[in-house]
């Protein structure tokens, strides 16, 4: 495989898993075996890797050969742990069969291709989370319900944000908001107890786990760069939520 060629493999394969929501030292870590793989392991045939959730930057030394530098910003991020375990299992193939780049392609097409969660199972899924949470939190049957339902609005609503491509404190805020709403309307009209469980099982389909995971990961891995950068983020999500949900009761409550 020549020097360029194992810039675009890699650089591709650094991105999709940047993308697909996986840790930054699972991403360097992958290209650098990869690269080990082809011979481009130290002295003059190297590679040299920079990577942070917005941002991949790679540069492949080949000999007394000018280095070649990609950069590749990384807009679009969302968590699809299939996607990082299929790309995880094709890194392990390369490093062990060190196949052609066509071949690799290949794979990579496939994998960008697999299929994800229709609207049924995210609808099901978002409708477990405010129901089962608001119960364990301490609200009755009307209250699991009210959540499972409005979760699923939450659901519609976070898509429709999602077309305007926003940042996760404006997408936060205005899913709370939407959340908060609609949680203390039913209240006040007497379909439940209250609201205040209502708007914590609802709000744990917002809460951002495998952010905080990854931001903790990368804070042990000594990628102290990429993990302030996803706890600034979860806290902004945090606070998103925290100022939709203050937003909506404190207007109804002075209606």
């Amino acid at each position: 495989m020549t020097a360029k060629e194992l810039l675009q493999i890699t650089s591709r394969i650094g991105s999709m898993l940047i993308e697909y929501g996986a840790e930054i030292y699972r991403v360097e870590d992958s290209i650098n075996r990869i690269a080990a793989a082809y011979g481009f392991s130290g002295g003059n045939n190297h590679i040299e890797v920079f990577a942070i959730p917005t941002s991949l930057i790679i540069t492949v030394n080949e000999g007394d050969d000018a280095p070649i530098t990609q950069t590749r910003r990384i807009i679009n991020r969302g968590t699809n742990l299939d996607r990082v375990d299929k790309l995880n299992n094709l890194s392990r193939f390369i490093c062990t069969e060190k196949p052609e780049a066509d071949v690799i392609k290949k794979h990579l097409d496939e994998i960008s291709k697999r299929k994800v969660y229709g609207y049924p199972v995210q609808i099901i899924s978002y409708a477990i989370v405010g129901s089962t949470f608001a119960l364990f939190f301490g609200g009755g049957i009307p209250d699991a319900v009210a959540a499972g339902i409005i979760s699923i609005l939450v659901l519609l609503v976070s898509k429709m944000v999602n077309k305007v491509k926003p940042s996760v404190f404006f997408q936060s805020v205005v899913c709370s908001i939407a959340a908060s709403s609609i949680a203390v309307i039913i209240s006040r009209i007497g379909l439940t107890d209250g609201f205040d469980k209502v708007i914590i099982g609802v709000s744990m389909n917002l809460v951002p786990g495998i952010t905080l995971t990854n931001c903790m990961r990368d804070f042990i891995a000594g990628d102290f760069l990429a993990g302030m950068y996803t706890l600034i983020e979860a806290l902004l999500v945090a606070v998103g939520m925290a100022v939709g949900a203050a937003s909506a009761i404190a207007l109804f409550t002075a209606i």
